[in-house]
């Protein structure tokens, strides 16, 4: 009698203990993680306490406490999972976790920016040690709060988000509601509405340059702009047509608060998101057409904002700097004609194959690069060359001078002042985080104050505060860190969307921050974006 073979489907087994219990931490610390999550997409961006007269203490304590909170949760969290670990399985898969942490298995389980990071916040801990500020390096009380206190918690978030959050859908379309909820209420300010009830007619000069939930309006277009990045990007992808309405009404919103921020940095994160945009989209029609409307949306934008302002003289702020320049430029009518018969035209384009869109992106490539060398060009000769009388009103952007920028000229040029005067170790390992106050105090309080009327507590360029602040090695530490990071979003844009999202929103961000100072305020959101974006790639 022939034996009965019985075969067995493997892909049927059921799930082992042991790959049970993991499966049962991984999701019990990923649900702790995503409360944190979804408190700092939600209430953090929207939380005050006095108005505008205290927000700066007031959003960096909610930060705190949340990040001290879900740390402490988390910790407790993963104590349990020790202890049932070491009753139910020996301790076996706590000893698996560990044995990841040994050095010979760095490699493997660590990315370049994993590693930057660490050494990035261990050189900080040496800078506040080695500081002769160390209270004020550690706190930041004299500067803005960014002292290494703050810095540790940035990374804290980053590797809770990163590395034991699973994505949630939904968490990010709390992100973006918020978000148009402060645009919203930034766009009534514009229009001189008060909304939240903050201005009174004694305080209404001095709020001038303050608005919706965040404070200064640099702050908060730093933050709209995160919101319109990623919106923006996952509009360009979404296929579902509820969704895709609803991250065009965000993009749109978004749109309209930047222009209504009135700050220079909006130039920055809009020009960053435009140059990005094309290196993904531009692969095939779809892309493509979703580009084009894009440029053509917020060109749309920009003239009707330039039509209520003529409609409401009386009732708005007012536009300032570039934006003066491209409501009022008499072709923008036919400009937005233009790239909406392009986006419409585009529809109906024919192509047999996806592989000829491959051209599109070096072109676009080559343009980027011949109008950096333009860029450079222009600046070269507008201040070496003596010739900014010729560029006419975009002279007041190209020439470089103490007043560039609000005085950001001259804030650059005495910080690098400041970092030649630091000792050799200093200059590598910096006076101590956010203690740029200090050092300006020390040496520059009444120069500035008989130059310029203003005494600058920090540097107003992100990266220079970092050279001068956490040293050359800190400096380096903390972009190869971005770097990497923005490697592994490009490598995985295409692959899962909020990936793309996260890519767009950071990049938006980082590059503003070249003109602007990173606050407790909106760059917690810029860290839990870099940790929601490593997180897509690890789980895509």
């Amino acid at each position: 009698m022939a034996k009965k073979i019985i075969r067995i489907d493997k892909s049927k087994e059921s799930v082992t203990p042991g790959d049970s219990f993991t499966e049962g931490c991984s999701f019990a610390i990923s649900e702790v993680v995503g409360i944190g999550v979804l408190v700092l997409v939600t209430l953090f961006p929207l939380y005050f306490n006095d108005a505008y007269y205290d927000i700066l203490s007031a959003k960096f304590n909610f930060f705190a406490r949340s990040m001290l909170a879900l740390t402490a949760i988390a910790l407790v969290t993963a104590l349990i999972m020790i202890c049932l670990d070491i009753k139910s399985h020996e301790g076996e898969h706590t000893k698996t976790f560990l044995a990841r942490l040994h050095p010979r298995n760095w490699k493997k389980n660590f990315r370049i920016a994993d590693a930057a990071v660490l050494l990035f916040w261990i050189l900080a801990g040496i800078s506040t040690i080695l500081s002769d500020f160390v209270h004020e390096a550690f706190w930041g009380n004299e500067g803005r709060y960014s002292g290494f206190y703050l810095l540790s918690l940035y990374v804290i978030l980053y590797f809770l988000v990163s590395r034991f959050w699973k994505i949630r859908n939904g968490y990010m379309e709390l992100f973006l509601l918020s978000g148009i909820i402060m645009g919203i209420l930034g766009i009534g300010d514009y229009f001189q509405l008060d909304l939240l009830n903050f201005r009174t007619p004694e305080n209404l000069s001095a709020l001038r340059s303050y608005t919706s939930t965040i404070g200064n309006i640099n702050t908060y277009t730093a933050y709209i702009g995160m919101v319109m990045g990623f919106a923006a990007a996952l509009f360009a992808v979404e296929e579902k047509p509820l969704k895709l309405a609803w991250y065009y009404l965000c993009m749109v919103i978004s749109f309209f608060a930047m222009i209504t921020g009135r700050s220079d940095n909006t130039y920055l994160s809009i020009g960053s998101l435009f140059i990005l945009l094309p290196f993904i989209l531009f692969r095939d029609k779809k892309g493509i057409q979703r580009y084009l409307i894009i440029v053509a949306t917020f060109f749309s934008v920009a003239y009707l904002m330039n039509l209520l302002n003529q409609i409401f003289p009386d009732q708005i702020l007012g536009m300032d700097g570039l934006f003066v320049l491209i409501a009022g430029f008499s072709g923008l009518p036919l400009v937005v004609l233009l790239l909406w018969a392009a986006a419409i035209g585009f529809r109906f384009y024919r192509c047999e194959s996806n592989r000829r869109f491959s051209l599109p992106v070096r072109v676009w490539g080559g343009f980027i690069i011949l109008s950096f060398l333009v860029l450079v060009f222009l600046i070269w000769d507008a201040n070496m060359g003596g010739h900014g009388s010729r560029y006419g009103a975009l002279g007041e952007f190209l020439v470089f001078s103490d007043d560039w920028g609000s005085h950001r000229g001259y804030a650059w040029k005495k910080a690098m002042f400041l970092y030649g005067k630091l000792s050799p170790l200093h200059k590598l390992i910096g006076s101590g985080p956010d203690t740029f106050a200090c050092l300006a105090y020390q040496r520059l309080y009444h120069e500035m104050m008989r130059d310029v009327g203003v005494f600058f507590d920090t540097v107003h360029n992100g990266y220079m505060q970092y050279l001068i602040t956490n040293g050359l090695l800190g400096l380096a530490c903390y972009l190869a860190f971005l770097g990497d990071t923005f490697r592994c979003f490009f490598q995985n844009a295409r692959k899962n969307p909020y990936v793309f999202a996260a890519l767009t929103a950071a990049a938006c961000y980082a590059l503003q921050t070249t003109i602007n100072l990173e606050l407790p305020i909106v760059t917690p959101t810029f860290w839990l974006l870099l940790g929601i974006g490593m997180a897509g790639c690890r789980n895509r």
